[in-house]
């Protein structure tokens, strides 16, 4: 693939006298794919994390297929060059339907293959596509050597594929809820290795039991040209929530603080405490506890138990290396100070792209 952006060779309609199953190794619908319309379509997601940059061009760095007996998908890594010298991977799967009611959303391409006219689209938006990954995640095959890759957790039995929707509003991924009981997050932002939530689900889950964060359920991942194993989607237990625990925070902290002109409370007279000291919820002076009320006190004794139980389970692992602490020294001082500078400079150099629009 060429590095520069491609010149189209041909003008719409698009026609394109090849299969769908092999539509990918055309060089024209590459050439028109990359240079006429991946670019339009890619900045205006609101999973694309670039917006803040100058776009140069966007490459296909390699493909793969996703499929089940005659039925085939394409997962896409596209690399996202920028006019500032660095580059982004995103995750696009794509999906080629003929009837216009299952294009209504994510239009990618409207083209026609063989004759047949129809439409490229996001294929997470196509619910036969969504179903077919929870069936090759669920008949997963143990320790699967393949170039993409299906994982399944031993402790996940559901297997039927009832129903699936979507999750709602994300920014840098796409969750699917399936048959209400699990929750597929397909990566969008991609990185050159197994993604951390990849990581952290399956080894709390499988490795350490730990029953306080959402049970990893399977995934998929891809070896890449450079033998790399790229996690592309992670599957989890659905946990019922209502909100996320920094909202729920402030609201009760608006409620505490509400309560100083409603309870007719004088800061002044409330009792001294030593800041940074540890106190037991039963020594805390009831005329806080009247402020505040008892609820609050309990639900930050649950939540610095679970931080403290998660972090005990990551701490004990001395087999697996992503997992064994480490200690702080001079290596990793020189590491951090240059990554330290790295973001500093990266984030100085988007102020300066951004000043005129200040």
């Amino acid at each position: 693939m060429s590095k520069k952006k491609q010149d189209s060779i041909l003008q719409p309609p698009y026609s394109f006298n090849v299969a769908w199953e092999n539509l990918l190794d055309d060089k024209n619908f590459i050439k028109v794919f990359l240079s006429d319309v991946l670019e339009a379509y890619v900045v205006n997601q609101r999973w694309y994390g670039g917006k803040a940059s100058k776009l140069k061009y966007i490459e296909l760095r390699e493909y793969f297929r996703i499929q089940q007996k005659g039925e085939v998908y394409y997962g896409l890594l596209l690399e996202v060059n920028f006019e500032e010298a660095f580059y982004q991977h995103y995750f696009l799967p794509i999906a080629f339907v003929t009837d216009e009611n299952f294009a209504e959303k994510e239009r990618i391409l409207p083209l026609s293959i063989n004759g047949q006219a129809g439409f490229i689209i996001d294929a997470i938006n196509l619910e036969a596509f969504r179903k077919l990954v929870f069936e090759r995640i669920v008949n997963a095959e143990p320790n699967d050597t393949t170039r993409v890759r299906y994982h399944k957790s031993l402790g996940f039995h559901d297997t039927v594929y009832e129903s699936s929707r979507f999750m709602g509003l994300e920014q840098s991924n796409t969750s699917v809820i399936i048959n209400d009981k699990s929750v597929i997050k397909f990566f969008r932002r991609i990185y050159a290795d197994k993604n951390p939530d990849f990581e952290m689900s399956q080894f709390l889950s499988e490795r350490k039991g730990y029953k306080n964060t959402p049970a990893y359920q399977g995934s998929i991942s891809i070896m890449d040209a450079d033998n790399v194993n790229v996690t592309i989607a992670l599957m989890q237990e659905l946990v019922p929530n209502q909100g996320d625990a920094w909202d729920f925070m402030l609201k009760e902290l608006h409620k505490i603080f509400s309560n100083l002109e409603y309870k007719g409370i004088n800061v002044h007279q409330l009792p001294k405490t030593e800041l940074f000291e540890r106190l037991n919820i039963r020594d805390v002076p009831p005329e806080i506890i009247d402020w505040a009320g008892l609820n609050i006190f309990i639900k930050l004794q649950v939540l610095a138990q679970r931080t403290a139980e998660m972090h005990i389970a990551l701490g004990s692992e001395f087999e697996d290396t992503a997992f064994t602490p480490t200690h702080f020294n001079g290596d990793y001082e020189v590491w951090l100070k240059n990554r330290l500078l790295y973001q500093f400079q990266n984030r100085l150099n988007t102020v300066e792209n951004n000043l005129h629009r200040l």
